[in-house]
C-alpha cells in the first residue's frame, strides 16, 4: 500500500494526504513511526478520542469517520477526494454515503479487500450495499496496493 500511496502523491503533487482512522490518539506516535518506516507519504492523522461519551461507554469509530469526512468537505471545499479504505470497518458504507451526498467531491473510492486473517482481526468484513451502482463515482477494489494501482490506472487516476 505504501507504494500505491507514494505513486499517488507523485502523480498528484500538492494533493493532501490525510490518514483518517478509528485508532485512538494514544497510538499516534506508533502509527507515525509505522507510516514513516514503511515510506508512506507524510500527512496528518485524524484519530479518535478514547473513552466514554455522554451516551455510550466507547466512542463510535464509524461516527468519527463520518464526522471527519464532513469536516474535511467543509474545510477543504476545492479538494476532490480519492477515498481509500478496506472492507473491514464500514469504510465501504461510509465512503459510499459520502460519495452519494457529494459525488462532485469524490474522484473515486478504492477499497482494499482484507485477507481472511486481517478480516478476523478487523472484526469481519462489511458489504458495500451496492454503492458502486448507486453513484456515478468510480469504485475500485483489489486485495492489495498493486491491484488497486492497476484499477486506478484503468480509470485514469494513476
Amino acid at each position: 500500500m505504501s507504494v500505491l500511496y507514494d505513486r499517488l502523491a507523485l502523480e498528484h503533487p500538492g494533493a493532501p494526504v490525510i490518514y483518517l482512522s478509528t485508532g485512538a490518539w494514544n497510538v499516534a506516535p506508533t502509527l507515525t513511526r509505522f507510516l514513516s518506516r514503511n515510506l508512506y507519504p507524510a500527512g496528518p492523522l485524524l484519530l479518535t478520542d478514547w473513552g466514554p461519551t455522554h451516551d455510550r461507554i466507547f466512542r463510535s469509530g464509524r461516527q468519527h469517520k463520518v464526522d471527519s469526512l464532513k469536516r474535511l468537505a467543509e474545510e477543504l471545499p476545492d479538494v476532490k477526494w480519492l477515498l481509500i479504505g478496506d472492507d473491514g470497518q464500514h469504510d465501504e458504507e461510509i465512503y459510499g454515503e459520502f460519495a452519494l451526498e457529494h459525488p462532485d467531491r469524490v474522484a473515486a473510492v478504492a477499497i482494499r479487500q482484507l485477507s481472511a486473517g486481517e478480516a478476523v482481526l478487523a472484526g469481519g468484513r462489511t458489504k458495500a450495499e451496492g454503492y458502486a451502482e448507486k453513484t456515478s463515482v468510480p469504485w475500485v477494489s483489489a486485495p492489495d496496493g498493486a491491484g488497486l494501482a492497476t484499477e486506478l490506472k484503468r480509470i485514469g487516476l494513476l
